[in-house]
């Protein structure tokens, strides 16, 4: 074997190690028991850089130094190693936990609160959206596209009045839609994609060459307590991009959108928004 993997140090990394410490602990695991020179001939690294790792170590009780000359070293088992490190991360995780809700629970409230924030990536926007799920004291508003349905599969809501709409072709889905979220405050819907190629009674000019470039399925409509709410307009687009706010004026406007939806999509009730009557001439 030439060198260590470079993504066993990566992953030694993540549980704390450092790169010294990694290849060291590495080099022993491989060696059986080795003195400080053969571990320096191995990784071809300085001296002291290995003794120092051979330290903390020795300190973690990764490895343990035999009495002799020269002194020889060896490494615990990998599993018990993990185990250390894991056990030593989840403390740690606990205690930042318990003092970070802390901190939360004495925010300063600032003047940033109305701002807009774009948030990124899969993984952050699940997160966002299992975190409002999960806190909603009251009420849930929420459209989205099946694709968002992974989110919140495994959420146990409160017992909140819940408003849901998932737009999908998929038979079967409002049952187990109902069977995820029990209860009779939950108001729960299925619709197809094909409802959205109608454009609505109150459609501006231009709707319908604008309508094409639109993907429904990409939809997200969440509001949650008319505190903040999250959205992702129904465009094409190759990475989906959420928008978050806890701007009231852009929460109730997009809470009455959204109930102008719901009687449309749901109810069936044709809406229609009169015209500004001519002004008589005198």
């Amino acid at each position: 074997m030439e060198s260590i993997p470079a993504s066993l140090v990566k992953s030694l990394n993540d549980l704390g190690l450092s790169n010294y410490e990694a290849s060291v602990y590495a080099t022993l695991v491989l060696y059986d028991n080795a003195e400080a020179k053969e571990i320096i001939d191995f990784l071809s690294i300085s001296k002291p850089s290995v003794y120092e790792a051979l330290d903390q170590l020795a300190d973690r009780g990764l490895a343990v130094k035999r009495i002799s000359k020269p002194a020889r070293y060896s490494a615990i088992s990998p599993e018990m190693a993990i185990d250390l490190l894991m056990g030593k991360h989840k403390r740690a995780a606990d205690l930042a936990l318990a003092a970070l809700k802390k901190l939360e629970k004495e925010k300063v409230r600032t003047d940033k609160e109305d701002a807009l924030w774009t948030i990124y990536g899969d993984a952050n926007i699940e997160y966002k959206i299992r975190e409002l799920f999960g806190k909603a004291k009251t009420r849930i508003y929420c459209m989205f596209g099946e694709r968002y349905l992974q989110f919140i599969e495994n959420i146990k809501t409160r017992d909140v009045s819940l408003q849901l709409i998932v737009i999908s072709d998929s038979p079967g889905l409002e049952k187990k839609l109902h069977d995820l979220f029990p209860g009779k405050n939950a108001d729960i819907h299925v619709i197809s994609s094909e409802k959205f190629l109608v454009p609505p009674p109150f459609a501006p000019p231009g709707f319908a060459d604008v309508h094409k470039f639109m993907n429904f399925e990409n939809i997200l409509e969440l509001i949650v307590d008319d505190e903040e709410l999250l959205m992702i307009p129904p465009f094409f687009s190759g990475s989906v991009s959420v928008l978050n706010t806890k701007n009231k004026g852009a929460i109730y406007q997009m809470k009455m959108i959204s109930q102008l939806n719901w009687k449309r999509l749901i109810d069936g009730e044709e809406i229609l928004f009169p015209r500004p009557s001519a002004q008589k001439k005198k």
